[in-house]
């Protein structure tokens, strides 16, 4: 008896695991937790970090390093002339772009010639520094500083609109509750009909027994119960169909099964009308409580940086080059007549002798033709439509979202009156043709086609506060900070 009872134990705990209740509360907690949409609105916004990232690569130290040989059976034109039959030139050097037009590149060279008759491995090192100043497109790092703050702000920007992604799946998982929550009460409404409707055939069928009425009447019945059911198995359907995109958000609850919790409509209602009387309140657009102006005025800008740098594309670029060098030779002789050298000998000649140099210079590039002028000019162009229609459909979104919301709540909040006092007389109508159906002063078709108006009055109540519901959660998904308590912050 104990095994038994320790086995239905186990079991129990076992199907109550797999079990998953389905609370607005639990799914927001789920819509913020690993998820695939998640992950997916994460993935999205981290290319402005890629872009940031290599950006910055381009200006961190570079190590090159080199070497080439030269040989030839070349000779002399003139004998006091020598050729050199090998030459094998190394190089070492760092290299860094700075964000303010400059590149600064510091080098050491080492040149080894040599021939077949009187000369062995003359060497030459050369240590050099070597300064790029960019006087004109970039002059002290204009461009390059545009291109760095339109990154960060790009970054920032995306920040904000994953915040904002996030919120809307947090809003989407809320609107599929609700439409759960619709769906149920469709059912009990369409369930409590359906009862009244097998009520009716039953007795239907006991005045036919008693030979009171005929087949036609009995069919009318079974036809509605047929009607009734038809649309309950259709309203389950529609449950599944939710129930599937629920699952399509989690994947964790494709092998759970899945239960809508206790809701207080009441509750719901309340907090509705009560948001909506806040909103009303507002004559302008809370941007306080929005992160779309923010994400609009980064892209301002945005904007004006890119126009910078598009405008600079065609421009002339004037650099400044500047080298200055210390060299080293090594070539040692005897007897006058061979000679040879090697790399330490030519190091240790930058004290023994001065043979500095420096070299300057301007280089300048004049860009010709009218390609390049049209290409920034079609540069330019898209930079201003694409940021225009960016900032545009934002404000309009904003703007748009507030004042329409107002109107639409209070359009529906007026049409559920008007359905509540449709579905009431009904109801009346409906208790006064059961007693005139009970006492054979109408027809049963006239009956049922009460019942089915009452069944729609009350359904459209239904579908018509889900509206309201998905119209305020339209109004959070803009406004996510709004503070009333349906907003679920």
């Amino acid at each position: 008896m104990l095994i038994k009872f320790i086995v239905l134990f186990t079991l129990s705990i076992s199907a109550a695991a797999d079990d998953f209740i389905i609370t607005e509360d639990n799914l927001v907690k789920l819509s913020k937790k690993n998820n695939p949409t998640l992950s997916e609105i994460e993935a999205s916004f981290l290319s402005s970090k890629v872009q940031a990232n290599e950006l910055q690569d381009k200006f961190g130290y570079e190590f090159y390093a080199g070497h080439s040989h030269r040989s030839t059976k070349e000779k002399p034109i003139i004998t006091f002339m020598p050729v050199f039959n090998t030459v094998n030139n190394y190089q070492v050097g760092i290299k860094k772009y700075t964000k303010y037009g400059i590149v600064l590149d510091l080098n050491r060279s080492t040149g080894l010639q040599s021939n077949d008759t009187n000369y062995s491995d003359l060497t030459k090192t050369t240590d050099e520094l070597g300064i790029q100043v960019d006087l004109w497109k970039d002059f002290m790092g204009q461009i390059t500083r545009s291109q760095f703050d339109n990154v960060n702000d790009l970054k920032s920007k995306d920040q904000l609109q994953k915040n904002i992604s996030k919120n809307v799946l947090t809003v989407n998982v809320r609107r599929l509750y609700w439409s759960l929550v619709a769906n149920q009460e469709k059912i009990k409404i369409t369930q409590r009909l359906n009862s009244a409707a097998k009520r009716q055939l039953r007795d239907a069928k006991k005045r036919f027994a008693n030979s009171i009425t005929d087949k036609a009447q009995v069919a009318q019945f079974e036809s509605a119960v047929h009607q009734r059911k038809g649309s309950l198995l259709f309203l389950k359907y529609e449950r599944e169909i939710l129930i599937k995109n629920l699952r399509d958000i989690f994947p964790d609850l494709t092998a759970k099964k899945i239960e809508l919790g206790s809701y207080n409509l009441s509750k719901t209602i309340f907090e509705v009308l009560s948001c909506s009387a806040q909103i009303n309140k507002l004559t302008q657009a809370p941007l306080d409580y929005t992160q779309y102006d923010e994400v609009t005025q980064l892209l301002k800008k945005m904007q004006t940086r890119q126009l910078k740098v598009d405008g600079s594309y065609d421009d002339i670029d004037l650099k400044f080059d500047l080298k200055l060098q210390r060299v080293g030779v090594a070539s040692e002789s005897a007897d006058g007549t061979n000679y040879s050298g090697n790399y330490a000998d030519s190091t240790q000649d930058f004290a023994d002798n001065d043979r500095s140099a420096m070299s300057a210079g301007l280089v300048l590039t004049i860009p010709f033709g009218q390609d390049k002028s049209k290409t920034t000019t079609v540069k330019e162009t898209l930079t201003e439509k694409q940021f225009d229609a960016s900032i545009s459909s934002l404000d309009a979104n904003v703007k748009t979202t507030h004042f329409q919301v107002l109107r639409s709540v209070n359009i529906l909040t007026e049409v559920i009156k008007e359905q509540k006092a449709n579905s009431k007389a009904l109801g009346i109508r409906v208790k006064e043709m059961e007693k005139k159906y009970a006492q054979a002063r109408i027809p049963e078709y006239v009956l049922i086609q009460d019942q089915d108006s009452l069944l729609q009055s009350d359904i459209n109540i239904v579908d018509t506060q889900l509206k309201v519901v998905n119209t305020l959660l339209d109004y959070l998904a803009v406004f996510n900070t709004f503070p009333c308590s349906f907003n679920r912050i």
